[in-house]
């Protein structure tokens, strides 16, 4: 296996090679020249920099600098980053626009950042700009406005979507390094990304001749992907900070000191512990100075990265949270300047008020400004999660934190601390514990194991399992239903007018249901993971599945979940594709022209043989609606489906696949096969398709057989269900055999991944349910097929796709079958 490992990944490299020649190139030439030059480890030499390094000083010397800077780098890890940035800039660059675009993206966005970089410490210089002048005097290296600009000219040859997230996420990361680091690089950096962005919206209008894609309630989506990702670069930029050291000279550098707690310095610990040497050491493990400690001050960064994504989703909860942070850090900002302005002991020079409007003021406005744009857009951020979510989050974060504060203060009393300390002291304790960000006074540190511990990691346990259940929030949605029982009689309604022929699972329970204004049409789907799946296509008249389909897309978005259309046909397509979205097939359906079949022929035999040998049993099918049913065979029926769950390791499967209760419908056929005795031998159920208010087929559903019932059992009632039907509709349906053919080669990257999710899902299942067989054996009556599709719009949402998928079919499975299935699955992991 590890030859076969190594051989593949040699055939994947030498495939790279081929896709990216210049991408490598660009790579190879940057630590050649690094190497020869004796540049790898700490950069040019001082005279070698002159040469080639970008200048910022009065005299910027050569002009050639604007191109060389770009192929030297100033350190060992300055090379690996700029070498990681070429991969991906220009990686993308050359697969998106070719070779040769993407060497000139990535020579003139050098060039020209580099210029912009000048110009920009040259005004910093004359004006006393004091971060831009600080700037100066120094050589520059490195890659970064190159391969920023080349990433941005790339995205003119994206679809509208990638196009709209990638600009995104450049100018966000761009942004973020050039106001939290704020070192020469970051500058260039930024402007090669806005290079590169505006080089390629005119390519797009110019050379491409085409406008930017307009997808449907984009403004709403977009907003919310916006405002969300302003958050999460505001909540990753102070950790950046932190993880720079003494790089920071941004002018939003000092957030990081309002935002995330610092650990005291060796010598404030041991001024606090009294130089006591168990004190500090007890303070090292469990205390302020251990890894609990440091996981205490990135609470605010996964506290706003969840509030981000939670924005992404129109979460209101999230809205909330963030406003709130962000006006606490504002108000804090604020007050830690004014004790630092209004300090006797402090004198403030020109330089020092200088210093303040540099980093002071943005650091308040900046949380300012995200709080206006999240009021700004608040009716942006309505999806409420369900009353009992609320309840949850509520009621377990004030127990946590009611707990945690009874027992700080009773272990603060009885390790002696009102003896060192005084109740202002342990007020700033619980404060601590309580409350993530930094506060603006100093706060004692406790001494005493238990207390210790409690002011160490009590916080990590609290603020952890606060962010869980916020998460957890985030997937609960509150009913939007105000007569659930009205909805299901409507949806019944509109199935008589027309649908497809999986419409009528739609009844089933666990859907819910979306009408369009009219309510002419509407769809089923079910939430899961955040996925609105729907139960195959639109229902009601077909001249309005393609305004109800669209109309489906505005619901999505409002609410904030991601649209997937499953076991839906091609019907579809003329709506969702020119919209963005992929298709994926999922299954093949299996229809009877029942007009034509005879039963005669060599391949009819085996359905045959079963006709013959259920004659001479005396078996005879039996067609029934299952409120007309004799009480005994009820009774039988229960007893096989029974029997046939108590067989499988898993419970019984839903979403598209019926159970007992789904015969109950009463306008479901069922076929029983019943011997002279009266005993049950197999079921069928159908479901009824209506066009017009005229049935116009059936569809098979529930199938069971009895384990000693007679061999050929399942034959014997589709061949009498074809004889049944004959005389009154063109065709039935066999239905889709779900997971029974997914893993298909595809030389779709987005399609192949979701494919291997649902082919190791198929292939677990394939033991217990036999989804693989029940296709083959459907293939036994001579269908014509037609394929079953999965729309979707959004690739990154393919993994939660899968997963929604996975819980739809298995609605009741606990924990233990989880892991069971999970092992299953990678046990039985298709081959690649």
């Amino acid at each position: 296996m590890s030859a076969a490992v190594g051989y593949r990944g040699t055939v994947y490299g030498l495939a790279a090679i081929r896709r990216l020649p210049l991408t490598l190139g660009l790579v190879l030439f940057l630590w050649l020249v690094g190497a020869v030059t004796g540049s790898l480890i700490a950069g040019p030499n001082e005279a070698l920099l002159e040469q080639v390094g970008l200048g910022l000083a009065l005299d910027p010397g050569p002009g050639w600098s604007i191109f060389t800077s770009s192929f030297f780098a100033s350190s060992l890890l300055d090379y690996l980053a700029c070498t990681v940035l070429i991969l991906v800039g220009v990686g993308i660059a050359e697969r998106t626009m070719g070779p040769w675009l993407a060497l000139a993206a990535f020579i003139f966005g050098s060039a020209l950042s580099a210029l912009v970089l000048m110009g920009l410490v040259a005004f910093g210089t004359d004006n006393s700009d004091q971060w831009l002048s600080f700037l100066g005097g120094e050589y520059v290296v490195g890659a970064y406005g190159g391969a920023a600009a080349a990433l941005g000219c790339s995205t003119a040859a994206l679809e509208a979507l990638w196009r709209r997230r990638l600009r995104t996420w450049l100018l966000a990361a761009t942004l973020m390094f050039a106001l939290f680091v704020g070192v020469a690089q970051t500058l260039q950096a930024l402007a090669g990304a806005v290079i590169g962005i505006l080089a390629g919206w005119a390519v797009q209008a110019l050379v491409l001749r085409r406008r930017a894609g307009s997808l449907h309630s984009s403004s709403l989506r977009e907003t919310r992907f916006l405002v969300g990702t302003v958050v999460g670069v505001f909540a990753l930029g102070p950790l950046l900070t932190q993880l720079t050291g003494t790089l920071e000279v941004g002018p939003l550098s000092v957030v990081s000191e309002v935002m995330l707690q610092a650990s005291p310095s060796v010598d404030e610990v041991k001024e606090a512990c009294d130089n006591d040497k168990s004190c500090v050491t007890l303070q090292s493990v469990v205390g302020v100075q251990s890894f609990g400690a440091t996981i205490l001050s990135v609470i605010p960064v996964l506290l706003l990265l969840v509030c981000a994504e939670g924005l992404r989703r129109g979460r209101r909860l999230a809205y909330r949270l963030t406003l709130v942070i962000q006006l606490y850090l504002a108000f804090v900002t604020s007050v830690a300047i004014l004790q630092y302005v209004t300090d006797p002991e402090v004198t403030l020079g020109n330089d020092d008020i200088g210093y303040l409007l540099l980093y002071a003021v943005p650091a308040i406005l900046a949380p300012l400004i995200i709080a206006v744009l999240l009021v700004i857009n608040r009716h942006k951020f309505r999806v409420e999660s369900s009353d009992a979510g609320y309840r949850v989050l509520g009621r377990t974060t004030l127990i946590m934190a009611a707990v945690a504060a009874v027992l700080y203060v009773v272990f603060w009393f009885v390790e002696g601390n009102p003896s060192r300390s005084s109740l202002w002291d342990l007020a700033g304790q619980l404060t601590h514990i309580l409350v993530p960000f930094p506060v603006p006074f100093v706060v004692e540190l406790p001494q005493g194991l238990l207390s210790t511990v409690l002011y160490g990691l009590g916080g990590d346990v609290i603020w952890l399992c606060i962010l869980l259940m916020v998460l957890n929030n985030f997937q609960r949605f509150r009913t939007l239903a105000k007569d659930p029982a009205a909805d299901l009689g409507h949806t019944r309604e509109l199935l008589h007018d027309g649908g497809g022929t999986l419409s009528w699972m739609a009844l089933w329970d666990s859907n819910q249901y979306w009408f369009t204004p009219d309510r002419r049409a509407g769809l089923a789907y079910q939430v899961h993971n955040g996925v609105a799946l729907t139960v195959a296509g639109p229902f009601g008249a077909r001249q309005h599945h393609t305004e109800a389909a669209t109309g489906f897309l505005v619901h999505c978005a409002a609410l904030g979940l991601t649209p997937c259309f499953y076991s839906a046909t091609a019907e579809l397509d003329e709506a969702l594709l020119p919209r963005g979205f992929r298709k994926l097939e999922v299954a093949e359906e299996t229809l009877l022209n029942i007009q034509a079949m005879t039963f005669k022929g060599k391949e009819w035999q085996n359905v045959r043989t079963a006709l013959n040998r259920a004659e001479k049993l005396s078996i005879k099918d039996h067609w029934y609606h299952y409120a007309e049913m004799p009480p005994g065979i009820r009774a039988q029926l229960a007893e096989i489906s029974e029997e046939w769950v108590a067989d499988k390791a898993l419970p019984e499967m839903g979403f598209t696949l019926g159970g007992l209760d789904e015969l109950k419908d009463p306008e479901v056929m069922c076929c029983v096969a019943v011997d002279d005795d009266g005993l049950v031998h197999g079921v069928t159920s159908w479901l009824p398709v209506f066009t017009d208010g005229v049935v116009s087929g059936w569809t098979l559903d529930f199938m069971r057989r009895r384990t000693t019932g007679f061999k050929g059992v399942m034959e014997f009632l589709i061949a009498s269900a074809v004889t049944h039907f004959k005389d009154d509709v063109p065709h039935i349906s066999l239905s889709g055999s779900p997971l029974a053919n997914t893993g298909a080669a595809t030389d779709d990257g987005d399609h192949s991944a979701l494919d291997r999710v649902l082919a190791m899902l198929g292939n677990a299942l394939e033991p217990m349910y036999g989804f693989k067989s029940l296709a083959a054996f459907k293939s036994r009556f001579q269908p014509e097929h037609r394929t079953l599709y999965m729309y979707y719009r959004d690739p990154l949402a393919l993994p939660s796709i899968g997963l929604a998928v996975g819980s739809a079919y298995l609605p009741g499975l606990s924990r233990a079958q989880s892991a069971g299935l999970l092992r299953q699955m990678v046990a039985r992991e298709p081959a690649a």
